[in-house]
Parts: C-alpha cells; sequence; structure tokens
C-alpha cells in the first residue's frame, strides 16, 4: 500500500468513526434530558441514576470525538506503529469514568436506604412514556455503534456501544421498578438505583477485560497455532521466537523461520517459502503484518 493509498484509508476511518460518534452523540443528549426531566418532575432516584448512566454515553462521544482525529494520525518517527492506540487508551478511560459514576450512584443509594426521604417518588404515565422512548433510542444507537465499530475496526466504538447496551438493560430494570414505585412499594427506587451501579460496573470491566490485553501487548495468538500454520508450508523447516501483539485491529507477528537446507542458498527460493507463510497466516488470522528473520540451520538439525 503506497502512502496516499494509506492516508486515504486513514481519513477514510477517522471520516466514518467521526460521523457515527456525531450521530450518536445528539441521540444521547436526547436521551439523558428525557431521562433526566423525567426523573426530577418524578423524584425518583433510580430514573435521575439512569439519567447520569446515559450520560457517560454523551462524554464517550465527546472524548471519541477528539481522540479519533489522533489515533487515524498517519505512523511517524516516534510512532512506528501508528497512534491507534490512544483510541483504546481512550476506551480504557471510559471504564474509568463508569466505575467513579458507579460509586456515586451506590452511594447516594444507600444513604436513601439509610435514611428515606420525607417525600416518595410521584410516578405518572408521562414518565414512564419518556422511558419507552429512551429505551427504543438506546436499542437504535447500541445496534448501530456495535454494527460501525465491528465494520470500521473501532475499539472505542464497540466499547461504547457495550456501555450503551448496558443502558437498555438497565432502562428496563428501571421502567419495571417505577411500575411498581407507581403501585406505592417505594423502598424498590434505592434498589434499583444500586441495581444500575452494579451494571454500571459490569460494563466497566468488560471494557477493561478488552482493552488491557491491547494495552500491555498481551499475545492476541498461541505461538502453538502460528508455528502450526507456518510450518504447513513447503519449504519451512522450524520457527521459533515467535512474538504477536495486536495494534489497531492488526496483528503484528514476529518470528525466527529455518528453511529446508536444499533451499537455504537459493535467495528467490526462500523470499518466496517467507511470503507464502505471511499470506497463509494472513488468511488464517485476517489482518496481519508479519516480520520474518530466516537463520542457517544450524547442523545438529540437519536430518
Amino acid at each position: 500500500m503506497n502512502e496516499n493509498t494509506g492516508g486515504s484509508a486513514s481519513r477514510s476511518y477517522q471520516r466514518g468513526v467521526q460521523r457515527v460518534l456525531l450521530l450518536t452523540l445528539g441521540l444521547n443528549l436526547a436521551v439523558v434530558a428525557g431521562k433526566l426531566v423525567a426523573g426530577i418532575i418524578a423524584g425518583s432516584l433510580s430514573g435521575i441514576s439512569d439519567a447520569i448512566h446515559s450520560s457517560v454515553d454523551s462524554l464517550n462521544n465527546i472524548v471519541g470525538l477528539g481522540v479519533t482525529r489522533y489515533a487515524s494520525a498517519e505512523p511517524d518517527e516516534n510512532h512506528p506503529y501508528g497512534h491507534a492506540k490512544f483510541e483504546t487508551l481512550a476506551a480504557f478511560v471510559i471504564a474509568g469514568f463508569l466505575f467513579v459514576t458507579c460509586y456515586q450512584i451506590g452511594l447516594s443509594a444507600i444513604g436513601r436506604l439509610i435514611d428515606p426521604p420525607a417525600k416518595h417518588p410521584e410516578i405518572s404515565w408521562l414518565t414512564l412514556g419518556v422511558m419507552v422512548v429512551t429505551i427504543v433510542t438506546n436499542v437504535i444507537v447500541t445496534l448501530y455503534e456495535h454494527r460501525e465499530g465491528k465494520r470500521l475496526r473501532s475499539d472505542f466504538l464497540i466499547a461504547d456501544a457495550i456501555h450503551t447496551r448496558s443502558d437498555v438493560a438497565v432502562s428496563c430494570a428501571i421502567l419495571g421498578g417505577l411500575f411498581l414505585i407507581r403501585q406505592g412499594h417505594y423502598w424498590i427506587d434505592p434498589l434499583l438505583s444500586l441495581g444500575v451501579a452494579v451494571f454500571i460496573a459490569w460494563s466497566g470491566y468488560q471494557i477493561f477485560k478488552s482493552t488491557v490485553p491491547v494495552l500491555v501487548d498481551e499475545a492476541p495468538v498461541p505461538p502453538s497455532r502460528i508455528t502450526e500454520i507456518s510450518v504447513a508450508v513447503p519449504g519451512v523447516h522450524s520457527v521459533h521466537d515467535i512474538r504477536s501483539r495486536s495494534h489497531g485491529g492488526e496483528i503484528y507477528i514476529e518470528m525466527h523461520m529455518h528453511v529446508d537446507p536444499r533451499i537455504e542458498l537459493d535467495h528467490y527460493a526462500t523470499h518466496a517459502v517467507t511470503e507464502e507463510v505471511e499470506a497463509r497466516l494472513k488468511e488464517a488470522l485476517g489482518r496481519v503484518t508479519a516480520t520474518i528473520h530466516v537463520e542457517p540451520l544450524p547442523p545438529d538439525k540437519m536430518a
């Protein structure tokens, strides 16, 4: 891929991610406004907590709009592998926001359980209607953002979609609870808020689980799998010192390879073997960049 083609792909990626984020930001702001107004009018802590939970989606979108511009920049002297990990780092920061939000909501809910407020929540049909509309909106956002995240290979969009998906589950639980609160079961309100906190914590954990391995360069492919693919190529004697890492949706593999002694001195044949190994790795694993060091076969390994 030449430099112009690479730059064009990078700009296309950036525009695609930012288009998704702008659209979801608008929808998320509408959801937050609806939940917040409904929660305040009803005096429901669980409704307000759900609005706070949803507001993190909007914050994520704003952070994402800023970070994707830098994350999609071309490789340079200081960042030879590109800048895509900044996007993964942003997804990691999202998880941190979620844990802080979880703590604040949990604290408020426990306070209401210990010292119930004098005024009970008043749940109207308007409140319930707003919740139904926001749930439908969140379902649309989740499906759209996750689909586009997969298509664009964007860690940030996928992480944001995971959090929005938790919004759907939380809002459904809140909606059911509001019906019960309307029937006079007011003690359910702070318990629902604690449930929101648990869902937020789970969302944060899911994002941590997907981003930490990338940030610490955990091997995305077992060395045994890479060995299996490589030695199946005619002319390959063995491989060793295998290392792999993932970055921006691409797998980078480094390894040392011994070729059949009969072709060892034939540079064209050796090059053809390394090309075939890389082609098979791409076929089996997806986007792969392989750096293969060919070494002479030690005498003690010759048949």
